[in-house]
C-alpha cells in the first residue's frame, strides 16, 4: 500500500471525490477535524435523515408489495373454488430474480441521483399513506373491539338504555358462553331467555331487594352482566359498526392501492439509498480532510501498483491539484490488501473469517489453501458426488450472475469436488457403491489405513506451520529463536516417524533404536531451551517443564486429524446404509428400479449437503486452531475503499 496524499481545490472537491470513489481504490485516512466540520456534520445530519427516509419507504413499499401478493394469492384460491370475486389488480412489475446486489453501471447510478428530489418526494407520499394506514387500522382496531363485547347481546330486541333500576324492581342482562338456564329458586324474579349461537342470554326482572342476591347467583353461575347502555338495540348498533368496519377495509384497500402506484419507484429507491450511503461515506471522510478557506488536503491508502494511474484519473478532471505517494510510516494503521491469483480468491474468506492478516505479516493462504483443497476431498471421500459438486458449481458461476462472497464460496466448494473426486478414485468411492476396486485403498475395508493417513496429513500440516514459524522469525531478525522452538519439534516428529515404522514394518533395521534416541534428543532439547528467556535459573528451569507439558497440546493437535478419518468414513457408511436401502425395491421388475432410484437421489442429496457442511466447518477447524496456531496472528485491517459499502447495487 501507498499514502496518497492530495491537495486541492475546494470548488474541485466534490469531482476529485466521485473520481476516487469511481476508481474503487482509496481508502481514506482519519486525521484532525477540518476546519469545515460543523458545516460538514450538518450535511452528514441532513444525509443520514435523507436515507433512514428512503429507507424506510424501501421497506414500507416492499412489505406492501408482499401483503398484496400473499392477499392476491388467496383470492385466486378462493376464486377458483367458487368463493370470491376476483380482487382489484395491482400496477407491479413482477421483478426479475435475482442474487445479491443489483448490477449497474455509473451513468445509471448518478442518473437517480439527478432524481433524488422526485424520489424523496415518492418517500414523503409514502409516509402519508402508511400514517393514514396506521390511523386506518387504529380505529378498526376500536370498532373490532366494540363489536366483540356486543356480540354477546345481539339478539335482545330491546335499546339496552331499558337495562336500569326503577323505584320497586331492577332490570339486568345477563349472557353466559353456554347454553344453560339458571336455577333461581325460592328467589323471586322474571326472566326471558333469548337463545344465541355463542350460548345463553337472559334478561331477569327482581325487586331492588334482591338486586344483590340476584347478583350473587348469577355471578356463581358463570353469568357475566351487561354494562352496556344506549338508546338503539345491540343488533342496530353492531350493525353500524359492522358497515364502518367495512368502510376502514375498503379504505385500507385503496390506501395499499395508493402504495402500489409508487412500486414502479422501488429499483429507484434502492439505487437512491446507496447514492445517499455514498455521499455519507464522502461526508465523513471530509470531515477529517485538512483544508483552509479555499484548499483541502484528502489522505489515503491506494495499492501500491494503482497510485500513479489513480493520481492520472484524478488529474483528468482537474489540473489544479498536487499529488503524491510515500510508503507506509511505522505505527501507521495499514489496511491490508492481498493480491491473490484468481484460484486463490475463494480461500482468502477462510481466512477472514478467523482474521484478516496484519499488513507486515506473510500471507497464509498459499499454505492454507493447499491442505484445505486436501481435506475437503478426504472428508467428502466420494468422486460421484465430487464430480456433482464441481459441475453444479461451475454451471452456476457460468450461468448466474452472484455476489463476490457468495460466487467464491461456490467456487470453494466445486475446487472441493475436484479434490474429492480425486480422493473418490483413490478410494473406490463412486456413490458409495461395492465392488469399485479403488486405486489404493477402501477406507471401509481398511479403516486404520484410514485413521493413519489422516494423522500423517495432520503431521505434514502441523510442521508446515512451525516450519513458516521459523521463516517469519528469521525474517524479524531471531534466528537463533528460529531454530529452537521449531527444530526439536521436527526431530520430535522423526523420531515418532521412525518408531511407527519399525511397528509396521518388518525389517531388520534399528528403526525403533534411531526412534528412541531421536526421541531423548528432542524431550532434552525442549527441557533445556523452552525457558530460556525466563529470568533465573529456577525460572528457566520450570519453562524447560512447561515445554514439555505443552507436548500434551501438541499431541491433542495432531489427534484433532483424526476427524478426516471419522467423516470420511462416515460420508461412505452413511451412502453405503442409503444404497442397501434403495435396492431393496431393484427386485420389483422395472417399477422397483424406478421407485428405488427416486428414493436414492434425496437421500444422496442429503448426504452431499451434510458432507458438505461437515467438510466445510471441520476443515475450517483444522486451519484455525491447529495449523493458524503455531505461526499466525492476523488483527489486521481489510482494506475498504471508499463507495464499497453497498447496500443494493454494485458497479459492473
Amino acid at each position: 500500500m501507498s499514502r496518497l496524499r492530495l491537495i486541492g481545490l475546494k470548488s474541485d472537491k466534490n469531482k476529485i471525490m466521485n473520481e476516487l470513489i469511481k476508481s474503487g481504490s482509496f481508502e481514506a485516512i482519519h486525521g484532525a477535524p477540518s476546519r469545515d466540520a460543523a458545516v460538514s456534520r450538518s450535511h452528514l445530519d441532513k444525509a443520514v435523515g435523507k436515507q433512514a427516509k428512503v429507507s424506510f419507504a424501501i421497506e414500507y413499499l416492499t412489505a406492501c408489495i408482499n401483503e398484496y401478493k400473499i392477499l392476491k394469492e388467496k383470492n385466486d384460491a378462493a376464486v377458483k373454488k367458487g368463493t370470491a370475486q376476483p380482487i382489484r389488480q395491482a400496477a407491479i412489475d413482477s421483478p426479475r430474480k435475482q442474487i445479491g446486489r443489483a448490477i449497474i453501471g455509473f451513468d445509471d447510478f448518478y442518473d437517480v441521483a439527478a432524481k433524488e428530489y422526485e424520489l424523496i418526494s415518492v418517500c414523503d407520499e409514502l409516509e402519508k399513506l402508511n400514517f393514514a394506514r396506521l390511523e386506518n387500522k387504529s380505529e378498526t382496531a376500536k370498532l373490532r373491539q366494540k363489536i366483540r363485547a356486543l356480540q354477546p347481546y345481539e339478539k335482545f330486541p330491546l335499546p339496552l338504555g331499558v337495562l336500569s333500576d326503577g323505584a320497586n324492581v331492577s332490570v339486568t342482562l345477563w349472557s353466559h358462553s353456554a347454553d344453560i338456564t339458571p336455577e333461581f329458586g325460592e328467589l323471586g324474579v322474571y326472566y326471558e331467555n333469548y337463545g344465541t349461537e355463542r350460548g345463553t342470554l337472559i334478561c331477569v326482572i327482581c325487586r331492588i331487594a334482591d338486586k344483590d342476591k340476584l347478583a350473587a347467583l348469577m355471578g356463581g353461575a358463570g353469568f357475566t352482566q351487561c354494562q352496556l347502555r344506549g338508546d338503539v338495540t345491540a343488533a342496530r348498533s353492531l350493525a353500524d359498526y359492522r358497515e364502518s368496519e367495512k368502510r376502514l377495509r375498503e379504505k385500507d384497500g385503496n390506501d395499499m392501492y395508493a402504495v402500489l402506484e409508487y412500486a414502479k419507484y422501488l429499483s429507484d429507491l434502492k439505487v437512491l439509498y446507496d447514492v445517499i450511503g455514498q455521499d455519507i461515506e464522502k461526508s465523513v471522510a471530509e470531515l477529517n480532510f485538512v483544508s483552509t478557506s479555499g484548499t483541502f488536503v484528502a489522505e489515503g491508502w491506494v495499492p501500491r501498483d494503482y497510485a500513479d494511474k489513480l493520481i492520472e484519473r484524478v488529474k483528468s478532471k482537474t489540473e489544479k491539484i498536487v499529488a503524491y505517494t510515500e510508503d507506509p510510516r511505522d505505527g501507521d494503521d495499514v489496511p491490508t490488501l492481498l493480491v491473490s491469483k484468481k484460484i486463490m480468491k475463494p480461500y482468502e474468506d477462510v481466512t477472514d473469517m478467523y482474521s484478516v492478516p496484519s499488513y507486515r505479516e506473510i500471507d497464509p493462504n498459499p499454505f492454507m489453501a493447499v491442505f484445505f483443497f486436501i481435506f475437503f476431498g478426504i472428508m467428502i471421500g466420494d468422486a460421484g458426488y465430487g464430480l456433482i459438486l464441481s459441475l453444479a458449481a461451475l454451471l452456476i458461476l457460468k450461468f448466474v450472475k452472484l455476489e463476490k462472497g457468495t460466487a467464491r464460496l461456490l467456487a470453494l466448494v466445486g475446487m472441493g469436488g475436484v479434490s474429492a473426486i480425486i480422493w473418490g478414485v483413490l478410494f473406490g468411492g463412486i456413490f458409495s457403491i461395492e465392488g469399485i476396486p479403488a486405486l489404493w485403498f477402501n477406507p471401509i475395508n481398511e479403516p486404520l489405513m484410514m485413521l493413519g493417513v489422516s494423522i500423517i496429513l495432520g503431521a505434514v500440516q502441523l510442521l508446515t506451520g512451525y516450519a513458516l514459524s521459523s521463516a517469519r522469525k528469521f525474517r524479524d531478525g531471531k534466528p537463533l529463536d528460529a531454530i529452537l522452538d521449531s527444530i526439536f519439534i521436527f526431530i520430535l516428529f522423526i523420531a515418532l516417524a521412525f518408531m511407527a515404522l519399525d511397528m509396521l514394518l518388518d525389517v531388520s533395521a534399528p528403526l525403533m533404536t534411531v526412534g528412541l534416541i531421536l526421541l531423548g534428543v528432542a524431550l532434552l532439547g525442549i527441557l533445556c531451551t523452552a525457558g530460556r528467556h525466563n529470568k533465573g535459573i529456577l525460572s528457566k528451569i520450570m519453562g524447560g517443564f512447561s515445554g514439555l507439558y505443552g507436548l500434551v497440546n501438541l499431541l491433542s493437535d495432531l489427534l484433532s486429524y483424526a476427524r478426516l478419518f471419522g467423516l470420511g468414513l462416515a460420508s461412505g457408511a452413511i451412502g453405503l446404509a442409503f444404497n442397501t436401502l434403495g435396492s431393496m425395491f431393484f427386485g420389483i421388475p422395472v417399477a422397483g428400479y424406478v421407485l428405488g432410484i427416486i428414493i436414492l437421489i434425496p437421500l444422496h442429496a442429503f448426504n452431499i449437503g451434510i458432507g458438505v457442511l461437515g467438510a466445510y466447518v471441520h476443515n475450517a477447524r483444522l486451519q484455525f486452531l491447529e495449523f493458524y496456531g503455531k505461526f499466525y496472528d492476523g488483527g489486521g485491517r481489510k482494506f475498504t475503499p471508499l463507495g464499497e459499502k453497498t447496500k443494493y447495487v454494485r458497479f459492473s
